[in-house]
Order: structure tokens, then C-alpha cells, then sequence
């Protein structure tokens, strides 16, 4: 307020002839500056405060929209029709007007109700996906999907939240998952599909890679489940089985594969060595035998055939036999049948000493056994006069009673001279009982299919084939 002006104090009048009382000037300066204080005060004005503010709605994108459905979509339990039509409500609200704060709250309020509640984790995910937060979208709603495959408003909203955020195999999923119930979910199937299985079958491939063959079997399901025809599949069964040593699975596989490339050599080659080993011996040598007529100057394909012919003829043997010749690892006692099933010298030769294994009396194969042992062919503790049958059979014990097997029936020329486990190996060699030294490893197990290989090729030597 302006300053008023200062007015001088009259004199007071005289009486009785005293001189007036005078008021003390520095009551006068206390008194002119507080009125100077207070009008200055009053005339500036308090800072203006700033109008608060509400938070800008979240927008979606045009190309989100679509995933933003109602949270009662797909949901098969019968909801309360209050707390229906306060969901849609707060649902509509926010897709129309991006009131988050009201979503959230009315989420918050929902679940407290009742955990149990799964549209409104399904409100409250549609908040986190406006907001861009996709992992959080993801981590609330997979229990969800898990419980309720073919939610339809969950597992929208997990496909597009895992598609932003790269994984294209969950995204499939979900969307796999609600594709018969949603022409949105149908669409973005076909056009994740290709991707998927190709992202699948590489997990699959980098499991094996790290020998982690439960995580291969996982990987191999999905394919499954997606692609039950399709190459990557039956790739992935392939090598699935080869790491697992399950030559029927990996019979299967190559069949379905052959199938589709029916000019692939490798194919052909390893289908007729399985048919041969644990399917049927009869399609497998017609393989052998076609595949040396296209190719007649090949002379590897020139040996599988003779191999499969031999194969062949195991197949005319007893059941148990074959049997023995598919198992994937050798005990003594099943190389000793092989012996005398396979080599009709063994079957038709009277020993020439009277060895005894305690330990084979009461054995199922007591006779092949006790026939190879007397012939010489495989050996008795001397001490203890066991034969352990049940132990493991060695790639250089099976080639040395091969080695044996020649030298009794006229064929040993080929050994030269020498003994011990390195001439095991050179004399296996020099005699082809094997085709290279790699193939020696004498502590290695054996297999059936590798066992009749190195009895096949001994007869060769003594005049059979």
C-alpha cells in the first residue's frame, strides 16, 4: 500500500506553565518503519502455484489393440455378475481411455477379493502390457496358461508379449494354444510356424551338443506336437535316438526321412544296416542289393552286401540268436553263442579237451558255451575255473577267439607271428578282421552288430561267405 505521509505532532498546550511532555523519537522511527514493512508485505504478491496435473493416459499401439480383449474371454468358470460388469467396465475404460490408475486399482481390489481370480491377473497384465512392460506380462500370466490352456484372453496377450520380446517358441505357443477359439491367434500361428520350428530344432541340436539328452527329449516333444511330419522333426528324432544308442527309434526316423529323400545314399545305406540289425532283414537286403546294382563299381557298397547277405541269413536263425546279434553290448556268454551259431565249424567239431566252468552249469547257454570253451576259443580262469558270462565283452578278447577260431580251421596264415594285445590288433588287420587300426580299441565294448561283422569276415577267410 503507498506510503502515507508522515504529519508532524502539534505541541501540546501549556499548563501551568510547564513546557508539554515531548514523545521520544525513537518511538517515532519504530512506529515508521513497521508501517513501511507492512505495506511492502502487502504488496507483494505470494508465488503462484502450479495447477497439479493428471498422468497422461497410456496409449496402445493400433497394432496392439487387437490383443487387449475382454479379460472374461475364454474364461470357462461362471463369473458373479457384479464383479463381471465391474471388470468389463474398468476393461473398457481402460482400452478406451487409457485409465490405468483405475485398471490397476480395480485389479488390486479383485485379487484381494479372491486370489484365485484369473481375469483380473489378466486386467492386471493388460495394464503391464499398455505400459510396455512385457516380462512382467509374461511371468503373471504363464501359471495362468498353465492352468487354463485355452484361456483366450491370458494366452493372446502372452503371444504378443513374447513376440516383442523375441521368443518366437513361446510366442507359438500361446498362440497355438487358443488358435481354433481366436482367427487372431489362428493367423499369428501361420506366421510364426516356420520360425518356431526351425528356433526349436536348433535348442534341440545345441542340447545334444551338450549331452543333455533329457533337454534334446523336451525340445524333440515340441517338434512333435507342432511338426509331426515335417524334416526338422524327424532330423531331431534321428539324432535323439543315435545319442540315446535306441537303433529302433533311429530305424523309425530314417524310414520317415528316406521316405522323403529317396535318393539320399546315406539314407538308404544306414536304413538297410538297421533293417538288417533290428527291423526287417528281408527290406534290408533288397536296400543292399539295389543300391549295388546303381553303383556297381563301388566297392564298399560291394562289402554291404555281402554283409547283408549274411545278415539275412542270421535272420533264419533262432529267435534268440537274433536277439543276441541286435543287443547293443556283448556279455562273454552272448559272443560264445554267436560263435557257435555262426560258424558251422564250431556246431559241427568235436573238442579236443574237458574243461569245466563251474560257473555255466545251470546257464541258458551252457551248451554254446561249454563248446567253445573246450574248442579252445575263449578261456577259463585257471585258478578258479570260472567263466564269468555275465561280464562285458571287449572288442580285443572277441578278436583274439576270432584270431584263435582261424588258426584251429586252417585260415591263420594271415596272423604272422607274435602274441599279446598290439598283435591282437596287427594280426586282426593283416587277416581284414577289421578295417583299420581305429577299429582295434581293445578295451572297448562290443556290440552285437560289431561281433557278427568280425565272425563274417573271419568266414570269408575259411571259405564261406
Amino acid at each position: 500500500m503507498p506510503s502515507q505521509p508522515l504529519q508532524r505532532h502539534r505541541p501540546l498546550p501549556r499548563t501551568g506553565g510547564r513546557k508539554a511532555a515531548q514523545v521520544p523519537t525513537f518511538l517515532l522511527l519504530a512506529a515508521v518503519l513497521a508501517a513501511h514493512f507492512a505495506c511492502s508485505s502487502a504488496a507483494v504478491p505470494p508465488p503462484a502455484r502450479e495447477p497439479v496435473r493428471e498422468p497422461d493416459p497410456l496409449v496402445l499401439a493400433e497394432a496392439d489393440r487387437p490383443y487387449v480383449i475382454d479379460p472374461l474371454q475364454g474364461y470357462a468358470p461362471e463369473a458373479d455378475p457384479e464383479r463381471r460388469e465391474r471388470l468389463e467396465s474398468v476393461w473398457r475404460t481402460l482400452l478406451q481411455a487409457g485409465d490405468v490408475s483405475g485398471a490397476t486399482e480395480a485389479a488390486a481390489e479383485l485379487l484381494e477379493d479372491d486370489p484365485g481370480f484369473q481375469p483380473a491377473h489378466v486386467l492386471a497384465a493388460q495394464v503391464d502390457f499398455a505400459a510396455g512392460e512385457d516380462r512382467a506380462v509374461v511371468d503373471r500370466l504363464l501359471p495362468v496358461g498353465d492352468a487354463m490352456k485355452d484361456y483366450t484372453a491370458s494366452q493372446l496377450l502372452v503371444g504378443r508379449s513374447a513376440e516383442r520380446l523375441g521368443d518366437v517358441a513361446l510366442a507359438y505357443a500361446a498362440f497355438r494354444a487358443v488358435a481354433t477359439r481366436s482367427p487372431l491367434a489362428l493367423k499369428r500361428t501361420r506366421d510364426l510356424h516356420p520360425r518356431a520350428v526351425e528356433v526349436v530344432a536348433n535348442r534341440l541340436d545345441e542340447a545334444l551338443r551338450q549331452t543333455l539328452i533329457e533337454e534334446a527329449e523336451k525340445q524333440l516333444a515340441l517338434l512333435r506336437a507342432w511338426a509331426p511330419s515335417e524334416a526338422a522333426t524327424l532330423d531331431g528324432a534321428r539324432s535323439v535316438a543315435v545319442a540315446r544308442g535306441d537303433r529302433v527309434a533311429e530305424l523309425a526316423a530314417v524310414q520317415a526321412l528316406a521316405s522323403r529323400r529317396p535318393d539320399d545314399r546315406e539314407l538308404l545305406e544306414r536304413r538297410a544296416e538297421l533293417e538288417l540289425e533290428v527291423g526287417d532283414p528281408s527290406s534290408g537286403l533288397s536296400i543292399a542289393q539295389g543300391l549295388a546294382a546303381r553303383y556297381p563299381k563301388d566297392p564298399e557298397l560291394a562289402e554291404n552286401l555281402e554283409s547283408a547277405k549274411f545278415r539275412w541269413r542270421l535272420s533264419q536263425l533262432p529267435r534268440g540268436v537274433q536277439e543276441v546279434a541286435a543287443k547293443p553290448d556283448l556279455r562273454k556268454s552272448d559272443f560264445a553263442v554267436l560263435l557257435y551259431w555262426l560258424v558251422p565249424g564250431v556246431r559241427n567239431s568235436r573238442p579236443t579237451s574237458g574243461r569245466i566252468a563251474t560257473d555255466v552249469l545251470d546257464h541258458p547257454q551252457q551248451e554254446e558255451i561249454v563248446r567253445v570253451v573246450n574248442l579252445g576259443l575263449m578261456d577259463v580262469d585257471s585258478t578258479l575255473h570260472r567263466f564269468s558270462p555275465g561280464a562285458s565283452m571287449r572288442r580285443g578278447a572277441a578278436l583274439r577267439s576270432v584270431l584263435r577260431l582261424l588258426s584251429r580251421f586252417g585260415a591263420g596264415a594271415c596272423q604272422g607271428d607274435g602274441g599279446g594285445q598290439a598283435s591282437t590288433c596287427e594280426a586282426s588287420l593283416r587277416c581284414a578282421l577289421i578295417p583299420s587300426e581305429e577299429d582295434c580299441q581293445a578295451n572297448a565294448p562290443l556290440s552285437g552288430s560289431e561281433g557278427v561283422e568280425i565272425i563274417r569276415r573271419s568266414l570269408k577267410l575259411l571259405g564261406g561267405s
